[in-house]
């Protein structure tokens, strides 16, 4: 026989040996869990300050969610500030000035129920792109990346450790880079449906809001009719959505302007082109080419002036392509 004999007295020793060690581990496991629940203390979070919304939690209250924000100990996943909004601030100011989407604003801030600003609103402002997502257990980040279609691990300390299992936190926080939010509260739901038709025009920072702004050819107040969008001449203009071409033309102020007749009531304008590349009648997709950026009109320089009505009434654009 090839190596060594093993008796059945080797056997019962090395089972003695094996259920010894067995025992250990187990002590040593209680132990350290017994110990971390004792001096740690766990998050813990009262659930009336959070909506389960398809199975994740939502945050509603935004005081209890920035107290968590500020005292969570562990890793988000990347950098988290706060801030706090200034009065005639808007969330697209705070974006550009932070350089972050507004998707990603929003998903960092789930208490926030509408686009408008409230002025001393603090907020929470990830260093960089993606979806800040609160989660009450791991199945939360496996759900997550299947609804975001994310292929990559998220960024964040999301796992327990072996010897939490006793203290395990309410909520933890993982971090999905680059990606944009699939649940939002029901105040946001209607927005980000209206968001996933429509789409901006051209690629370039706003430099001018809808509403009350000062003229810049006035200098005094006056009402903005829809937002400004900065972009070199002749660079090209795309729907917002498709549509029927309905007018193309020269309009007071605006200049060489296209109007685009959508679904449901919708028009949206195009105001100081340069060019214009189709004609009234033309059906167009979000994909084609209908005109050139210009600066015609009464216009400061090179830009897009971008309007939305629906059923005759403007509508603040931002609402629709942020």
């Amino acid at each position: 026989m090839n190596g060594l004999p093993i008796s059945n007295y080797n056997v019962r020793q090395l089972k003695k040996i094996a259920i010894i060690f067995a025992l250990f581990l187990i002590v040593i496991f209680l132990s350290a869990s017994v110990i971390t629940a004792l001096i740690v203390d766990d998050i813990e979070i009262d659930s009336t300050h959070y909506k389960i919304k398809d199975g994740f939690p939502i945050f509603t209250d935004a005081e209890e969610y920035l107290e968590l924000i500020k005292s969570y100990p562990y890793d988000f996943g990347t950098t988290i500030n706060t801030y706090i909004v200034k009065k005639g601030e808007s969330y697209w100011e705070i974006t550009n000035k932070m350089n972050i989407s507004m998707d990603t604003l929003l998903a960092a801030n789930p208490f926030i129920t509408s686009l408008l600003a409230q002025e001393d609103i603090e907020i929470v402002i990830p260093s960089e792109d993606g979806v800040l997502m609160a989660l009450d257990s791991i199945n939360d980040v496996w759900r997550m990346s299947d609804l975001l279609q994310y292929n990559e691990d998220p960024t964040g300390d999301y796992t327990h450790s072996i010897f939490r299992l006793f203290c395990l936190d309410d909520i933890r926080f993982a971090f999905f880079k680059n990606s944009i939010p699939e649940i939002v509260n029901d105040s946001l739901e209607n927005l980000y449906a209206a968001r996933k038709i429509f789409q901006s025009p051209i690629c370039g920072p706003y430099t001018s809001m809808y509403g009350q702004r000062v003229d810049p050819f006035l200098h005094g107040m006056a009402f903005h009719n829809g937002i400004d969008i900065n972009g070199k001449t002749g660079d090209p203009i795309y729907p917002a959505r498709e549509g029927i071409i309905s007018f193309t033309g020269w309009k007071q102020n605006l200049g060489l302007t296209i109007i685009i007749q959508h679904l449901d009531g919708y028009e949206s304008y195009y105001g100081h082109c340069s060019a214009i590349d189709v004609k009234a009648g033309d059906m167009v997709n979000k994909k084609q080419i209908i005109g050139k950026i210009g600066s015609t009109g009464r216009s400061t320089g090179s830009h897009l002036h971008f309007m939305i009505k629906r059923h005759g009434k403007l509508i603040n654009p931002l609402l629709y392509i942020w």
